[in-house]
């Protein structure tokens, strides 16, 4: 595994230094930032996503739903590619961001699954003065 790594590292960087011969040495730089910028705007948006109220309770309580394991791994890995600076991480990230987003942005389902100990009631609090 570490040798895939090197050896996928290593055609990155030879990625990107022909598109720096080919454009010159502003439009790296600028894609360099901006491909930054985006994966840190989506992996913390991937980070308060799972910190949203129905989502972490489903996180915490319940197991957790393959579609949004699988939405929010997307977002995840998505924004980590952006942070790597090269062109052929960069269009992996950002396929993984469109397809994060063409599922909905991973949303969670207003109804949940059915859990067995789970009850459901509707209950009203009265004041002792207001009855009389």
């Amino acid at each position: 595994m570490p040798l895939i790594t090197f050896i996928a590292l290593c055609i990155e960087i030879a990625v990107l230094i022909k598109f720096g011969q080919a454009f010159g040495g502003v439009p790296v730089l600028l894609e360099i930032l901006l491909s930054g910028a985006l994966g840190i705007l989506f992996l913390r948006k991937a980070g308060r996503s799972v910190f949203e109220p129905g989502r972490l309770i489903e996180l915490l309580t319940r197991r957790p739903t393959r579609d949004l394991l699988q939405a929010l791994g997307l977002l995840f890995f998505g924004g980590l590619l952006l942070l790597i600076p090269g062109l052929l991480s960069d269009i992996v990230g950002l396929v993984l961001v469109v397809r994060f987003f063409l599922q909905g942005g991973g949303r969670v389902s207003e109804q949940q699954s059915e859990d067995p100990e789970t009850i459901d009631v509707e209950f009203r609090v009265y004041d002792d003065d207001s009855r009389s």
